[in-house]
């Protein structure tokens, strides 16, 4: 998120815990959740926000909302040379030679996404 995202998100979620921002500067306390939650999309902070506000009476602290506005996060989409590397070792008990580079760590899953490491 951003600054301006997160400033929005904080004020959204005093609706839940009117609690929040007691005592707290508001701009540091925006720019601190800013940084913490710079990989965590808007959509996926609220969707968190809105579960732990069923469960919490006080307000969470970062990291248990960014558990829980992980189940949110959309997945990440793998190259098909290591998608069939993996589903060949999982489902069929099969090493192809680049799932065989990324055990030996020759190649990472990282780099084969970027590369398309040809075998």
């Amino acid at each position: 998120m951003t600054e301006p995202e997160t400033a929005v998100f904080l004020l959204s979620c005093t609706n839940y815990w009117a609690n929040l921002m007691r005592g707290k500067d508001p701009d540091e306390m925006t720019k601190a959740w800013a940084v913490a939650l710079k990989d965590i999309p808007l959509q996926a902070a609220r969707s968190g926000a809105a579960g732990l506000a069923a469960t919490l009476k006080f307000p969470p602290t970062v990291a248990e909302l960014r558990t829980a506005a992980e189940k949110f996060l959309p997945h990440k989409i793998e190259s098909s040379d290591v998608l069939f590397a993996r589903t060949c070792h999982e489902c069929l008990h099969f090493d192809t030679p680049l799932y065989q580079k990324i055990k030996r760590d020759e190649v990472n899953a990282q780099e084969a996404l970027t590369l398309n490491v040809k075998v």
